[in-house]
């Protein structure tokens, strides 16, 4: 439910920043335009780099917290102490400057970014052997779920991916796709594309603004997936 919309300058400036994974990385749009990025490639603890990564690019730019429009950040899915940090976080500075949040799947902007008409599946590594993979239709830059996202053992994705008509795109060194499409078929097809998301989590957010949110009490729902470890430990599962 939308809560409100601050006004936004022509070229809005947009605050996006994904740490769901240990691929984290915060990015300043100014529009579509990425004008300043950091990325890491780390299992150092986002919490002690994601606000000195904002001041360190903000400070490159010569702007100001004052200066953003939005903050959009990735809900997963991915690590459960990750999209807690940068859900949080995201929501403390929206709050703080009265500006508007908008919460955006890892697995969404992947599929925006490979801007390909047709049926896409996008997968990342979950470890364990497993993944997480949704799929959506795309028609001119207009995307929609198609299969909702869920976690499955690379073996079975593998089967579900065979001779399929459609675009694979993601972390595809989690499948063995060319194992997967058969020695005689051309499908899927692989697309390649940045795996650090905060700028496509940013264009995407961009593209929905009536997915905006504004206000003292806006929440947001994460997409972990996987339950938490604690969760898993308790149950007694793996």
């Amino acid at each position: 439910m939308l809560c409100g919309v601050a006004a936004v300058s022509l070229v809005p400036r947009v605050l996006t920043f994904d740490t769901s994974s240990a691929r984290a990385s915060v990015a300043l749009l100014e529009g579509p335009q990425v004008r300043a990025e950091f990325r890491s490639d780390s299992l150092q603890a986002h919490s002690t780099v994601l606000l000195d990564a904002i001041h360190f690019l903000l400070g490159r730019l010569g702007w100001t917290l004052s200066d953003l429009n939005l903050v959009a950040v990735g809900i997963g899915p991915g690590s459960f102490t990750g999209i807690r940090i940068g859900i949080a976080t995201a929501l403390g500075i929206s709050q703080s400057l009265s500006i508007p949040f908008a919460g955006v799947s890892g697995l969404e902007a992947l599929a925006y970014q490979a801007a390909r008409d047709g049926r896409i599946g996008v997968l990342l590594d979950a470890h364990r052997s497993q993944v997480y993979y949704a799929e959506y239709d795309c028609k001119n830059g207009h995307i929609r779920i198609s299969q909702k996202s869920a976690l499955l053992d690379v073996s079975d994705l593998e089967r579900h991916l065979a001779n399929r008509h459609l675009y694979i795109v993601g972390d595809l060194n989690a499948c063995r796709l060319e194992e997967s499409r058969g020695p005689r078929s051309s499908w899927p097809r692989p697309i390649s594309t940045d795996l650090f998301l905060a700028a496509g989590i940013g264009r995407l957010a961009l593209s929905r603004k009536r997915r905006w949110r504004l206000g003292d009490f806006i929440a947001c729902e994460p997409m972990y997936i996987r339950p938490p470890d604690a969760l898993r430990k308790k149950n007694g599962k793996r």
